[in-house]
């Protein structure tokens, strides 16, 4: 009802008849009691204007709570009263007038039945409408609306007969309202009218654009009086001007004895900058020194205590030799042979803990990267020693570990990298060719001299968390996990997404090929992708491991266990162990490192320490190049590196990063011919040093 507006037109206003205010005011109790007894509005008349109230507000003041009657107002009643009186009441005169809106009496008020208000309008006219000249042929309209009050704005709104509806030719002048079905007939007898409205709106229009010329052929006047005067302040300018460059030699003059001045003053202060420079550089030169005399310190504090500790380990597996030694004596013949197997396993162990290197200095430092470097990989080509980094901040370098130096940069990913790896397929057709996954979606190769880009893999509906080459039929088939929750198989030759493994009800954070097999007499000539045999090996934030068989593309197994997401797996490489093959190794952000036997399908060791997720594990390589030592390394957001023993299920040894905020990725790289020369009869070197991506940034190579 609030939307409706009074309509008053100058008919209405001629004969007299009150309006019916339809916005704020109250109810014409006239109206309302065409439908309703005087008795049921008695206690909803407002105590202002005595019509029926309008959005009933209740006076609860205390000072006439003792009054035997109702005390509403309108809201609109009350508000013109308050703008008038401010902090009055309209019952009685004080201070501090209470009120609250009644919302019983709104209900009341609101289910009044009445008839449509423009009808009761017409009806007030009586006579006077029906002697109108201008009116005595047309049919009387009439609104047969009988409702509530609630229901009256959908009424005046949408299908009230009464409606009035403005003349076409409004904008031209006529201020005629009528109903809509009399509108036809109006612009029918007032057609001479309304044309002679257009004429002379038509005849005005041509007038202002009359002035509008007038006004323009002034202004054009104005221009070229401007232009005149412009003229002479161009002469003066010009004056001016010479003014200026005379003062300006001057300057020049005053210039060139200040920069003289200037000059010396500048040698000066280089000088003592230079000396500056000198003083900090020996500075540095001496908090250098005393680092290197620290760390000196902390590495023979270091062997000390790790002789400390192989003591203790000799003593302890003699005491364990000596009880298997007992228990031999108890046993079948079928057992002996085992425990024998078993002690000479033991005794390999205890040797290969001896000469476990130690990595406890610092070789090298690459710094480029910004962000945390989540993937490295080594590679040699032509003859010489790579380095390939991936970071969050959205770029991949190529690092000569010969030179020290980055040689290659590749930033065109729109997000920040997640895996980046040697291409082994390219580098078979002598194109050295860098793999990249990013959070784009995209999968990318980059031309490692050129540094551009001449392949891109799009399938995934999200970003690709991680990608693994093939080990057999050189590399030609690529894996690759992503948030989409699904396995991709791509042919890197044809460009051609082959397979999708669904299975993982989260991220995909890493995949690993099953390793290279020994026994197959042509790796390049296996099944329709090559991959008979083999397996793939994935890991999710849905805390699971996945095995599928790569030729029909079937999940074989789900290892369970894991109460975080897993961020590495790695197949067991050695057919000779006591784990043999067959065995997964798993970081998780669960803090813990596991094996998985594939064979029996369950978890066979479970190893604890780390303090924060763990986002790498590799097997520790032997000096002849394979991963055949039992030694299981890890890499931690706790900014640590461990060593675990696959046999006796322990910790052996603990590298901690330096200022690195976390340990995301580490690699093992071969020593140079000349370093490994020096290093060689050293026990805590097998040949390989080990590199690793920090939080921070820089890569650091360990010895």
């Amino acid at each position: 009802m609030s939307n409706i507006e009074d309509e008053k037109t100058s008919k209405e206003i001629e004969t007299g008849v009150p309006p019916i205010s339809l916005e704020n005011s109250c109810f014409s109790k006239e109206w309302v009691l065409q439908l309703n007894q005087q008795d049921q509005i008695n206690h909803f008349i407002c105590l202002i204007c005595k019509q029926v109230a309008r959005n009933p507000i209740e006076m609860s003041c205390a000072q006439h709570q003792d009054l035997n009657e109702s005390l509403i107002v309108g809201a609109n009643c009350l508000k013109q009263f308050l703008n008038t009186n401010p902090d009055s009441c309209p019952v009685q005169p004080h201070n501090n007038c209470l009120y609250s809106p009644n919302r019983a009496a709104q209900l009341c008020i609101g289910d009044l039945r009445i008839i449509c208000p423009r009808q009761f309008r017409q009806d007030s006219k009586g006579v006077i409408q029906r002697q109108q000249p201008e009116e005595e042929d047309d049919e009387k309209i009439t609104c047969d609306f009988k409702g509530k009050i609630k229901e009256l704005n959908d009424h005046l709104n949408n299908s009230c007969s009464l409606k009035l509806f403005d003349c076409w030719y409004k904008p031209f002048g006529c201020a005629h309202s009528c109903p809509k079905q009399t509108l036809q007939q109006h612009l029918i007898l007032k057609l001479k009218f309304h044309f002679d409205l257009v004429v002379e709106f038509v005849n005005s229009l041509k007038q202002n654009i009359q002035l509008h010329q007038d006004e323009i052929t002034q202004l054009k006047l104005q221009v070229e009086s401007n232009e005149k005067k412009n003229e002479k302040n161009r002469v003066l300018i010009n004056e001016n001007t010479s003014l200026k460059k005379e003062a300006i030699q001057l300057m020049g003059k005053i210039n060139e004895t200040t920069e003289l001045k200037q000059k010396e003053l500048l040698e000066k202060d280089n000088e003592i900058k230079k000396l500056q420079r000198e003083y900090q550089q020996e500075l540095l030169k001496l908090r250098a020194d005393i680092e290197i005399i620290k760390k000196d310190f902390n590495e023979k504090e270091k062997q000390l205590l790790s002789h400390h500790d192989k003591l203790i380990k000799l003593l302890e597996e003699k005491n364990e030799k000596l009880i298997q030694d007992v228990q031999k004596l108890s046993t079948k013949d079928e057992q002996k042979e085992n425990d024998n197997t078993f002690s000479s396993n033991s005794k390999c162990s205890s040797t290969y803990t001896l000469d476990l290197p130690r990595y406890s200095k610092l070789l090298k430092i690459f710094s480029g990267h910004s962000d945390w470097i989540y993937s490295l990989q080594y590679s040699s080509l032509d003859g010489g020693r790579f380095l390939c980094s991936g970071s969050r901040d959205n770029t991949v370098r190529v690092w000569d570990l010969d030179t020290d130096r980055q040689i290659q940069i590749f930033n065109k990913h729109s997000d920040y990298f997640c895996s980046a790896k040697f291409s082994p397929y390219h580098r078979n057709y002598h194109c050295p060719t860098i793999c990249s996954a990013s959070q784009d979606g995209t999968i990318r190769f980059w031309d490692i001299k050129t540094a551009n880009e001449y392949q891109t893999f799009k399938g995934h509906s999200g970003y690709v968390c991680t990608i693994q080459f093939s080990p057999f039929t050189d590399g030609r088939y690529l894996c690759s996990g992503s948030n989409d929750y699904t396995i991709r198989l791509w042919d890197v030759e044809t460009s051609k997404s082959l397979h999708v493994l669904n299975g993982h009800s989260s991220y995909v954070w890493c995949v690993e090929f099953s390793p290279l097999q020994s026994n197959s007499k042509d790796t390049n000539k296996i099944g329709v992708i090559g991959g008979a045999g083999y397996t793939i090996c994935s890991g999710s934030a849905d805390n699971t491991i996945r095995l599928w068989d790569i030729e029909n593309t079937k999940q074989l197994v789900v290892f369970n266990g894991h109460e975080g997401a897993l961020r590495t797996v790695k197949y067991s490489k050695n057919e000779t162990s006591i784990v043999g093959g067959n065995v997964i190794c798993s970081g998780s952000e669960d803090k813990t490192v596991r094996l998985w036997d594939i064979r029996t399908e369950k978890q066979i060791h479970i190893f604890k320490g780390h303090t924060g997720a763990i986002y790498t594990v590799e097997y520790l390589p032997s000096e002849n190049g394979s991963s055949d030592t039992n030694i299981i390394c890890s890499g931690s957001s706790d900014n640590t590196i461990r060593f675990w023993d696959i046999r006796t299920n322990r910790q052996l040894h603990e590298i901690k990063g330096f200022d690195d905020t976390g340990i995301f990725s580490f690699e093992f790289v071969p020593f140079d011919q000349d370093l490994k020369n020096n290093e060689k009869g050293k026990k805590d070197c097998c040949g390989y040093a080990l590199c690793y991506g920090s939080g921070n940034g820089l890569i650091r190579v360990l010895g």
